[in-house]
Order: C-alpha cells, then structure tokens, then sequence
C-alpha cells in the first residue's frame, strides 16, 4: 500500500554533560563549549554575518541540519538587533528527523533569552510530514522554509538563491550522508559569485570533496576547545542567470481569491498593486459565495494533488492567523470536516488508507463514530479532517486587500480587452482602446476570461457552472465546518447554510433538487420542507485538464514554427506576463499558495514548495508535452471538474 514517506521524529536524549544528544547518529546537537557561543562564531562571524545582510531588500540562508533550531533562533535575533538588517531573511533547512513539538518545546525552554523567539517558532511549528513547510515569522519579514526529509531527496527540490550557506549536521563520521560530493554539489547549484559558508568542522575530507565541488573553503580558527573549523566562498560559480526582479509594481486582473491573494503577497514585500475587474466589488464570480469548505486532499500514492493541497491548507490557515493578529478577522471556522465515502468501495479504501500511512490531521470515523462528533449519523463512514474549515471568500478577499492600506488599488468596472507590450512595460485596454492600467508586471488571475486576451487564447483552461443552495442555519444542526462527498454542506454563516455544488445547465430547479438528493446522500436521516432553500446563485469553477492550477509566467503563443523544447526551462516566455488561473473548486486552499509562489518568483526568494510541484503547475506544461511528441499543440478546452 502506498503513503506518504513517513518522517521518523528525533528522539529526546541528554548525554552526561547534559547536552541534547542523538542516539541514532551517536553525536551531541552542539559543541560542549555552548550551542549559542558555536551558532555566533562558527555560522554567524563565519558567513561575515551580520555585515553582509546589510542594506539587502531579501537574504537567504540555507542550511543542512536544523536540529533544535538552534543556529535559526541565534541568527534570527541577530537580525533583529541589527538596525539595518536586510527588509526580509529567508532561512532555508533540512532535517530528516525533526522533533515534535513537544520535544521542541522542552529544548527550547533551556535558552530563555530566546523565549519570545521561539514561543513564536512553536506556534506554527508543522506537522511531521516529507517535503517543504513555510512559516512566515516576525510578522512576515522572517521566512522559514523547513525541509523534511533526506538532503538527497529535498534538496534537488529546492529552488533558490542562497547568500550564505550552513554547513550543519552531525559530524562527518558519525553521519557521512550528510558530507558527500553529491550533497555539495547541491549546495553548490544554489549558489552566485558571491555566496559563503561555513561548518564548524575541518575535516580533510569535507575540505577536499568542497574544493572539488567549486567551493574555495580554508581553515579558520574553530570555536571553543575545537581548533579549526571551514569557511570561504565560490571558485567558480554556476552558469545560472540572476533572477529578473522587475520594478516593484504589477497590475493584476481579476479581483477573486487568485487575484487578491496575489495582491497581497505582493504588497506584502512593498509592491504597489493596481487590481481590476469587471465586476463593480471584489470577489462577485465564483469567490463570492457565502461559505466554502477547505481540507487537504489525500491519495494513496500521496501524489501532485494531494501534496499541492496540503501545502495550500496549511499557508491558507497560517495568513488567516496572520490577518487576525493584524485586526482583519475573516468570517471562518477551524470545525474539522467529514468527507463521506461515496459507496462502500471508498469506505473500504478510505480506512485502509488511513491505517496504512502518517497522515497528519486526518482519521477514519465509521459512521456511528460520525454521528457522535456531528450530531447527524452518515451514511457511510469516511474520512475526519480535524483542520477542515469553512471560510467567507468576500471577507477573506476584502481583509487581504486591505492588510497594506493604500498599496492595493481596486478599480472596479474595467474589462480587459487587450494587452501589448513596449520597452518592458505592460499596457492594458478596454474595449475603446483606452489603456486601463500599465506596469512591468500583469498577472492574468481572470478566470476563463483570460483566454479572451491574445497572450493567453491558448491556455487549456475553461469554467463550469456550478450552483450553490442556500439553506436556514436552523434547517440542520451540525457540530462542525461541514461534510463533504458526493455533495457538501458548509458551517453557518449569517443564519445561513451552503448545500451545493451541482452542474448548472439552465435549469435552477433541477440544480437545487440535485443539491438536495446530494445532502440526503450524506445525511440519509435529515429532511428539509420543499420551500427550505432560500435562494441559489450560479457560479464558474474555472479549471484545467488535471485539475492543478496554472501558476507561473505564460509561454509564448504557439506557432508553427516554434522551437522543439524538452524541458520547461526551454520554452520561450512572456517577459513579465503571469498566470493565476485554474483553481477550480479549491480557491481557498490553492490562492494563498499560488500568491507566495508568484511573489517568490518575481522576488527572487526561495520557493515555498518543492521543484516538483512547480512543474506540475507551470502554465506550459500542456504545451511541453506536445512539443516533445513533435505535435501541433490543441489546447483541451472542455472536461470534466467533477471532484
């Protein structure tokens, strides 16, 4: 049976000196002349640190090791106290047995003076599961990417830009994986001209495999009792151009989840944003419904989807905390939610699932079970998603507009009829050729629509209309975010429930009675009057051929004489042209995801989610694989969103 690779935790462990040990690795966590006095001489002096962050808008750190998060917390309350630290820090770490929180909590509690810092750092520590994890700390201008998982297997993943490196781990002959020329030539692709590191050990070995790499590494005086430790920089660096980071001004069409979400990651690092739609108000289309549903989606081979979808829950929830702490409370419930199975094959397969892998957050209810966490028993049994949570799209669009006051500007009423391009600059206009707005930026977060734009006719993108029942509160009594399944039933908000989504052909009448067969597929025991429903409103699920969302910047048009490309890197772009299209029934757990990838792009930060991840996003994969067989490429334009 497959499942996700499971992460085996660190184990709590002292050695006789009292210093936090491992007994899988046989080595202590630091050296036992101080964990903090070896994280300041060793990575901090040993990186020119904090000199070298100075005046800088982003600087990244990478590192091998996070441990107990040690070295983090030093070098983030070096930033800190640093006066003319860089805008925004980017720590980057690999961990292949990261503790669990509670364990964390112990270690951490033995440095007081980083209490604050690390009170922080628990209260968004992740769950335990392969891959990237980003915590937005410091109110946002500390990232911390944690990587979990073998350096071999995560760190090809990692798309980045690294300004100093370090070297951690436990010592070259207690974990020799960690010291390997395979493992430098890694750190080595992430590096520029001017990139350092740093290790506290002088081994001749990791000296020699690092010289061999393209590091130029010496000697320097160790910490403590250790005599000598490395550091240095490049002797060659590799052939990568430097990320295009245009000046900090985009305009964005559309107005929904992708659209402001994007905004706001933006405007987040000091971008000046002009949104606009054709709609008189943020979030009318598809992002204006009362209440959706957000949970992860799961497989049994814990495949694009199902991590993508994790991902995206799990930075949906973190910028929900991060607009509550900044006083812009958006309408939502962390309830949990029940996706039912849909016949007893799936219940099967749901419970086998369950057992068989570490999946965080999830469980498997039988339908007695259900009824005692509902109040309402399901039809069947199925999966319990305790982070399920239903969430307002109009108040969570309208609080990320307004989380950077006036560096968002929404400009209603404005369809987008054409886009060109001049000198690098980026010019739209309506229908009577008046330009509508112009930056060296546009980012197509439009929906369907966007294929009405020349640049982007070709995309495999189209919508279906769905529509949504609107029900009393009061109809059915449910204790939780809401259930899921062949249909789905929201939390309350406003006196107000949600039944949906069911294929809208013209007919209202029969959508709402397909809506309502579908809740009694769920709850076979409730019943609702025939005049229960108080109103139904249409909607457009926009999507894509595998259901994954195009994110990133849009190829050039096809052609009939196009170059044959192999890779995605090969494929000729729009200069400054993005896509944020194709959410499809998962705006919420895919728009504040997508915005941090399209941030970090046009940034020049360190990708939020593996390498893998964003290929299978890229808004030119469709076209990839057409030209790899050596095919005209036809866009798919019609299917099938069923969920």
């Amino acid at each position: 049976m497959a499942h996700p690779a499971r992460i085996t935790p660190a184990r709590l462990a002292f050695n006789e000196h009292g210093i936090p040990y491992s007994a899988d690795f046989d080595d202590a966590y630091h050296s036992p002349d101080g964990g903090i006095g070896q994280a300041e001489h060793v990575f901090l002096r040993g990186n020119d640190l904090p000199a070298r962050w100075r005046g800088r808008d982003v600087f990244t750190i990478v590192e091998t090791g996070f441990g107990q998060g040690l070295s983090f917390l030093v070098t983030w309350a070096a930033w800190r106290a640093d006066p003319d630290a860089c805008a925004q820090l980017h720590f980057v770490s690999v961990e292949r047995h990261p503790f669990n929180h509670d364990d964390l909590a112990t270690l951490l509690a033995r440095y007081p003076q980083y209490a604050a810092l690390a009170t922080e750092l628990l209260g968004q520590w992740p769950a335990l599961t392969p891959g990237f994890h980003r915590l937005w700390l410091d109110g946002g201008r500390v990232t911390l990417t944690l990587m979990f998982g073998d350096v071999l297997e995560v760190l090809p993943q990692l798309d980045a830009r690294a300004d100093a490196i370090y070297l951690d781990g436990f010592s070259p002959s207690k974990n020799p994986e960690l010291w390997t020329p395979a493992v430098f030539k890694q750190l080595w692709r992430l590096c520029h001209a001017d990139t350092t590191l740093a290790t506290y050990t002088a081994a001749g070995a990791v000296r020699r495999g690092l010289n061999e790499t393209g590091f130029a590494v010496e000697k320097a005086k160790g910490y403590g009792s250790k005599w000598q430790m490395l550091r240095g920089g490049l002797a060659r660096a590799p052939r990568t151009p430097a990320p295009r980071v245009a000046a900090k001004h985009a305009l964005i069409i559309g107005a929904g989840l992708a659209g402001c979400a994007v905004a706001e990651r933006l405007a987040a690092r000091g971008w000046h944003i002009d949104l606009v739609d054709a709609a008189a108000e943020p979030a009318t289309g598809s992002s204006g419904n009362l209440a959706g549903l957000m949970h992860a989606y799961v497989s049994q081979d814990d495949n694009l989807l199902a991590r993508l979808s994790r991902a995206g829950n799990a930075m949906t929830l973190a910028l929900l905390r991060q607009l509550d702490d900044a006083g812009l409370a958006v309408p939502h419930g962390v309830d949990g939610i029940l996706q039912v199975a849909r016949n007893p094959q799936q219940e099967a397969l749901q419970r086998l699932i369950t057992e068989s892998g570490d999946w965080p957050d999830l469980a498997f209810l039988s339908p007695d079970a259900a009824a005692q966490r509902l109040g309402h028993r399901p039809l069947r049994g199925g999966w319990w998603f305790e982070r399920g949570a239903w969430i307002n799209p109009p108040g969570y669009c309208r609080a990320l507009l307004a989380r950077h006051g006036d560096a968002v500007r929404f400009r209603g009423n404005t369809t987008v009829t054409r886009l060109d391009t001049d000198a690098g600059l980026w010019r739209a206009l309506d229908a009577d050729e008046r330009v509508v707005g112009e930056a060296p930026v546009v980012i197509l977060a439009n929906a369907s629509a966007a294929r009405t734009l020349t640049q982007a006719a070709d995309l495999p993108l189209w919508s279906v209309a769905r529509v949504a029942s609107h029900l009393p509160a009061s109809a059915i009594d449910l204790n939780a975010a809401g259930i899921a399944g062949a249909g789905y039933l929201t939390g309350t908000l406003d006196g107000e429930r949600i039944i949906g989504a069911a294929a809208f052909n013209g007919d209202l009448a029969a959508a709402e009675a397909e809506n309502r067969n579908a809740l009694a597929a769920l709850l076979p025991r409730v019943t609702l009057p025939a005049d229960t429903v108080l109103r139904n409103r249409v909607c457009q699920r926009p999507t894509s051929p595998d259901r994954l969302p195009l994110v990133g910047e849009l190829a050039q048009p096809w052609h009939d004489s196009y170059p044959r490309c192999h890779q995605l890197a090969q494929i000729p772009r729009q200069t400054g042209l993005y896509g944020a299209l194709a959410l499809g029934a998962r705006g919420l757990s895919w728009s504040a995801l997508i915005g941090e990838i399209l941030a970090c792009q046009l940034n020049g930060e360190p990708a939020p989610v593996e390498t893998a991840l964003l290929r299978a996003i890229d808004p030119a994969r469709f076209l990839l694989r057409a030209l790899r067989r050596g095919e005209a490429y036809q866009p798919q334009l019609a299917g099938d969103d069923d969920e």
